[in-house]
C-alpha cells in the first residue's frame, strides 16, 4: 500500500474528513502542540490537512519526540499503510505503545482508527531510509548499477533467465560503455544449487516470465524490469535462508551484526563482484551470494529484506522505551543544599559589588557592542571570580534588568533604576530575581572569550553570545541533571544520553557546548551544589516540566522559566537555606568587623559608607580605615552619628582604637575648606596652610598664597579636593555662602526597560486557538458548500490553486509515481497545461516527465499555478529509466503546448 497519506482534498476517510470529525479541544491540543498549523489560521480543513504533511512542519514535530516514540515512527515506516495498532504492537516485541502513540495522535504525525493507523506520508521521507538501524530496500540499493552488474547480483541470487536477457541487454544499445569489459563468471552458474532454483523460481513465474517476454527477440530485460525481478526474489525470506545456510559461520555473524544496526559497512572490496567458489573473506562471501550490496567505493550496504530474515521475530530489533540513568561521582548529600547557599550568597555579593562601581563610574561598551576585555577582566578582578564565572554574573544582573545602556548616541553601562529597588529586597529575594534572569537569558555566557564564525572574539553582553534556543536547551539540560540520585553529580557525558534520548533528532554544537556551560553556570547560580541537583534545581525542573505539560507548544523566546510566581517560589525555597540576616558586628581591636552573618540591607549600605570589605564569605570581614571614615562624612554623617550607629551594631562595645580614629579623623575634617574660585583653600590654622603649600605632594596644584589664611588654584574645586586628599589631607567644599557641600558621590542610573509580559496564561492561549478552531470550521462550511453547488451544476472543479495543497499533492506524486496535470507559467508570463510524472521535489524545484515535449524538466515551484490528479487505468506511456535522463536547467524557456 502507498506510503501517502493520498490525495488531500478528497471522499471520507482522507485526512481531511478525519480532522473534520475531531473535537475542538482536540484542534486547540493540536494547535499547542504543533503551532505552525494555526499561524496564519487556515481557511478549511483541506488546507489545514497539506500543512500537515508540509516537510518543515513535519521535521518540527518530530524534533519533540523522544527516542521511542520516533522508534514507532520508524517501525510504521516499515510496516504496510495504514496498519493495525495490534500488528505494530506484535512488530515492537509486545511493548505498551499507549503512550507513544498517544504522542502521536495529538501531534496528529498519525491517524486513523486503531485498525487503520495512518502515518502521514512525508515522515516516510524522513525517518524511512534506513529505520531501525535496517539497510534500504535491495530496489534502493541497486538503483545506481548499471545492466552489467544486475546481471551478476541477479546471477547470485540464482535467476538465470535474468542474467542472460541482461547481458543482452547490455551488449545492445541500452548498456554503458564502461562495462563493455565486465564478464560474467562461468562459476557463478556452477556455484548455484539447482534444486533452489526449482523450488524458488516458481514463486517468480510472473516476474521471471516479464523477463523471459522482455527478454526475447528485441526486447531485452530493461534496467528497471531487472531490478524488480531481483526485488522480487529478496521478497521470499525462503531464497535470502537458503543463500545465508550457505555461508560459513564468520560470514553468517557479520551479517548479523549489520543487522542489528547500522546496516551500512567500510570495505575496500564494495565494488567487487565475485563468484561463490572465489570467495575468500566473510565479506566477499556475503557479496558473492548478493546478500551484501556495494553501494558506493568503500561502502556496502546489507539489504532491508536480509536483515529483516536475520532478525528473526525480533524484527523491529531493540527498542529503547526507558532513558538511559543519568550517573556520576557520589557527594555527601547534606552537604548540597549548604553549597547552593553559598553560591547564591556569593552571586548577589559580586551583583552588589560590580553595579554599585559601575554606578559610580560607567563602563563604555565597544562599537561593535558588549564589554571589552579590559572591562571584563576589571570587572572580574573587583568581584574576585575568574573572568568566566564574571561572564555569567554580568548576563544575569543584565537578563534580570539590573544593568543596561543608558539611551541616546553616547551609550554606558549603569544600573537601571530597579537595582535600588533590588538593593531593598533580602538576600533570597534578590537572588531568585538574578536566578529567574539567568533561566531565560538568551545569552550564552560560556561563549564568551571564544571566538565566532568570522574569527572574531565574542564579548559579554554582546549580541554575538546570544542564541535564540539557549533558553530552551538551558531548561533541558537542567531538568536532565535534576533526575540524578540524591548526592549524585552528573558527567556531561550521562547528561548529553539522557538528553539524547529526550530529542535524538536535537543535535549540534550548540547542544554539546550548552551542557558544559548550563553545568558550569549552574553551580555559579546555585541550582547545583558540589555538581549534585539541589532542592532548587529540582524546583526549577519540576516547574519547567509542568509549564511544557500546560503549553507545549511554547517556543524558546517565551521560556518557561519567565512564568508569573517563579520568582517568589525560588526566593521562599531559599530562604531557609540562608541564615537569617543580623544586625550586630564584632568590632576588633585592629580596626576591623567581623558580621556573623548576612547582614540586614539598610545596616549594610551603611557599613559599605564607613568600611571596606577586607573579605567575604559566611562571615563578611570589613576594615575601618582612614579614608573609609572620611567617604562616610563626606555623605553627611558627623563623629556623633558613627559612634551612634557603631554603639547600637557592636556586639561587646566599640574598642577604643576605633573611636580615636573617628575622632582624630573628623578632628581633621574639613578643617581646610575649597571653593570656585576657580578654587580657593582657606584655612584659620596659618600653620597647616602653610604646610599645605609648602608639601612636595601638592606642587602639581597649582596654589598661590593671597592671604595667611587663604589660597586660591586654577584647578576646579574636585580636582583640587582631589589632589589634596591623595597627598593626605581632608578637606570638604564649601557653598559661596560658607556652608559645607556634602560631598555624595555621583551615582548614575538608566530607565529600566519593560521586559515582554510573562507568558501568557494557558487560559488565554486556549481561548485563542478556540478562535482558530472555529475559523477553520467556518471556512470549511463555506468551501464545502461552495464546492457542492459546483459539482450540482456540473461545473468542473479543475486544478487545485492553493500552495499547501499543491505541495502535498506532488509530494504525493512523487512517492507513488502518479500522473498529474501540471498548470505553470513560464518566464514570458505564457501559461500552460502540462501532463508530467514527477520523479523529485527539492530545493524550490520539480524534476518530472514532461510528455507533451517527451523528456525531462524541472519545474520552478512557485510558478506552479495548480496540480490535479489524472486518472491512469492504463498506466500511460512508458517513461525511460531516470538514471538515463539528462535533465535540462529549468522548464522556463518552452513553449506552450498550441
Amino acid at each position: 500500500m502507498s506510503p501517502s497519506t493520498g490525495r488531500v482534498p478528497g471522499p471520507p476517510g482522507t485526512l481531511a474528513h478525519w480532522l473534520r470529525a475531531l473535537p475542538d479541544d482536540t484542534l486547540v491540543r493540536l494547535f499547542r502542540l504543533r503551532p505552525d498549523l494555526a499561524t496564519p489560521p487556515p481557511p478549511d480543513f483541506d488546507i489545514l490537512a497539506a500543512r500537515l504533511e508540509i516537510r518543515g512542519s513535519v521535521s518540527r514535530a518530530l524534533e519533540r519526540l523522544d527516542t521511542f516514540t520516533l522508534e514507532i515512527v520508524q517501525a510504521l515506516t516499515l510496516l504496510p499503510n495504514p496498519v493495525s495498532v495490534a500488528e505494530l504492537t506484535a512488530f515492537c516485541g509486545g511493548l505498551d505503545l499507549g503512550a507513544a502513540l498517544e504522542s502521536l495522535r495529538e501531534r496528529l504525525v498519525v491517524w486513523g482508527p486503531d485498525e487503520a493507523l495512518c502515518l502521514v506520508g512525508v515522515a516516510f521521507d524522513l525517518l524511512g531510509e534506513r529505520p531501525l538501524g535496517l539497510g534500504r530496500p535491495v530496489r534502493d540499493c541497486l538503483a545506481g548499477y548499471r545492466q552489467a552488474q544486475l546481471a551478476r547480483v541477479a546471477a547470485a541470487v540464482g535467476l538465470p533467465d535474468a542474467v542472460s536477457d541482461g547481458l543482452s541487454a547490455s551488449s545492445g544499445g541500452l548498456g554503458d560503455s564502461d562495462d563493455s569489459d565486465l564478464s560474467l563468471d562461468p562459476a557463478l552458474d556452477s556455484a548455484r544449487d539447482p534444486a533452489l532454483d526449482h523450488d524458488l523460481d516458481s514463486d517468480l513465474d510472473l516476474d521471471l516470465g516479464a523477463g523471459r517476454h522482455l527478454g526475447a527477440g528485441s526486447h531485452p530485460v530493461r534496467r528497471e524490469n531487472m531490478i524488480e525481478m531481483v526485488s522480487a526474489a529478496f521478497a521470499d525470506p525462503r531464497r535470502i535462508t537458503a543463500l545465508l545456510d550457505g555461508c560459513s559461520a564468520r560470514a553468517r555473524r557479520l551479517a548479523e551484526r549489520l543487522a542489528a544496526g547500522p546496516a551500512l559497512g567500510a570495505t575496500s572490496d564494495a565494488d567487487r563482484l565475485l563468484s561463490v567458489s572465489s570467495a575468500r573473506s566473510p565479506v566477499e562471501e556475503l557479496l558473492a551470494r548478493g546478500l551484501l550490496i556495494g553501494i558506493e567505493p568503500g561502502t556496502v550496504e546489507l539489504p532491508r529484506e536480509v536483515g529483516l530474515v536475520l532478525r528473526g521475530a525480533d524484527r523491529a530489533g531493540p527498542l529503547h522505551p526507558e532513558p538511559p540513568e543519568v550517573t556520576g561521582r557520589e557527594v555527601a548529600a547534606d552537604a548540597v543544599d549548604p553549597a547552593a547557599a553559598l553560591a547564591a550568597d556569593a552571586l548577589v555579593r559580586a551583583v552588589t559589588t560590580l553595579l554599585t562601581a559601575w554606578g559610580s563610574t560607567p563602563v563604555t561598551p565597544l562599537r561593535t557592542g558588549g564589554l571589552s576585555v579590559r572591562d571584563l577582566k576589571n570587572s572580574a578582578r573587583l568581584m574576585d571570580v575568574p573572568e568566566t564565572e564574571a561572564a555569567v554574573v554580568i548576563d544575569a544582573a543584565a537578563a534580570a534588568g539590573l544593568v543596561d545602556l543608558t539611551p541616546g548616541t553616547d551609550v554606558q553601562f549603569v544600573p537601571t533604576n530597579a537595582y535600588d529597588r533590588w538593593c531593598t529586597e533580602t538576600v533570597a529575594m534578590r537572588w531568585a530575581v538574578l536566578a529567574e534572569g539567568w533561566l531565560r537569558s538568551p545569552s550564552a555566557a560560556w561563549l564568551v572569550g571564544g571566538r565566532d564564525e568570522r574569527g572574531r572574539q565574542i564579548a559579554a553582553l554582546s549580541l554575538d553570545a546570544r542564541r535564540p534556543g539557549a533558553p530552551d536547551l538551558r531548561g533541558e539540560v537542567l531538568r536532565a541533571v535534576a533526575t540524578a540520585p540524591e548526592g549524585v553529580a552528573p558527567t556531561p557525558e550521562s547528561v548529553r544520553a539522557r538528553l539524547a534520548w529526550r530529542s535524538p533528532r536535537r543535535t549540534g554544537p550548540l547542544l554539546d557546548g550548552m551542557i558544559g556551560g548550563t553545568l558550569t553556570e549552574a553551580e555559579v547560580v546555585g541550582f547545583t551544589g558540589r555538581g549534585a541537583p539541589t532542592t532548587l534545581g529540582r524546583l526549577v525542573a519540576r516547574r519547567l516540566a509542568a509549564a511544557e505539560a500546560d503549553d507545549p507548544g511554547r517556543g524558546s523566546g517565551r521560556s518557561p522559566a519567565a512564568d508569573e510566581g517563579l520568582c517568589h517560589l525560588l526566593a521562599d525555597a531559599m530562604a531557609p537555606l540562608l541564615p537569617e540576616p543580623v544586625e550586630e558586628l564584632l568590632i576588633q581591636t585592629d580596626l576591623t568587623a567581623v558580621a556573623p552573618g548576612p547582614l540586614v540591607p539598610r545596616v549594610a549600605a551603611e557599613l559599605s559608607r564607613m568600611a571596606d570589605v577586607e573579605s567575604a564569605g559566611a562571615a563578611t570581614v570589613y576594615r575601618f580605615t582612614e579614608n573609609s571614615l572620611r567617604r562616610a562624612m563626606d555623605a553627611g554623617s558627623s563623629a556623633d552619628d558613627l559612634h551612634d550607629l557603631l554603639g547600637r551594631l557592636a556586639r561587646g562595645g566599640v574598642p577604643q582604637s576605633l573611636t580615636y580614629l573617628i575622632d582624630d579623623t573628623a578632628r581633621r575634617h574639613g578643617r581646610l575648606r575649597s571653593g570656585p574660585a576657580a578654587s580657593y583653600l582657606r584655612c584659620d590654622d596659618t600653620a597647616l596652610l602653610t604646610e599645605v603649600v609648602a608639601s612636595r605632594r601638592t606642587q602639581a596644584l597649582a596654589m598661590r598664597r593671597v592671604a595667611p589664611t587663604i589660597v586660591i588654584s586654577s584647578l576646579p574645586v574636585s580636582e583640587l579636593l582631589e589632589g589634596l586628599r591623595a597627598a593626605g589631607f581632608a578637606p570638604v567644599a564649601e557653598a559661596p555662602d560658607g556652608r559645607i557641600v556634602l560631598a555624595r558621590p555621583e551615582v548614575h542610573r538608566t530607565p529600566a526597560r519593560t521586559h515582554p509580559p510573562a507568558a501568557e496564561s494557558v487560559a488565554t492561549r486556549a481561548n485563542q486557538l478556540r478562535d482558530v478552531v472555529r475559523l477553520v470550521r467556518r471556512g470549511d462550511d463555506s468551501t464545502r458548500a461552495a464546492r457542492a453547488a459546483q459539482d450540482a451544476a456540473g461545473a468542473r472543479l479543475g486544478l487545485v490553486r492553493s500552495a499547501p495543497v499543491i505541495l502535498v499533492m506532488l509530494q504525493g506524486a512523487v512517492r507513488d509515481g502518479r500522473r498529474v496535470l501540471l498548470g505553470y507559467v513560464n518566464q514570458q508570463g505564457t501559461p500552460s497545461d502540462r501532463v508530467v510524472r514527477p520523479t523529485l521535489l527539492e530545493g524550490g524545484w520539480l524534476t518530472a516527465w514532461d510528455e507533451l515535449s517527451e523528456a525531462p524538466r524541472r519545474f520552478a515551484l512557485h510558478r506552479v499555478t495548480g496540480v490535479a490528479d489524472i486518472d491512469d487505468p492504463f498506466g500511460g506511456p512508458p517513461v525511460p529509466d531516470s538514471g538515463d535522463w539528462v535533465v535540462p536547467p529549468a522548464a522556463d524557456d518552452l513553449p506552450g503546448p498550441r
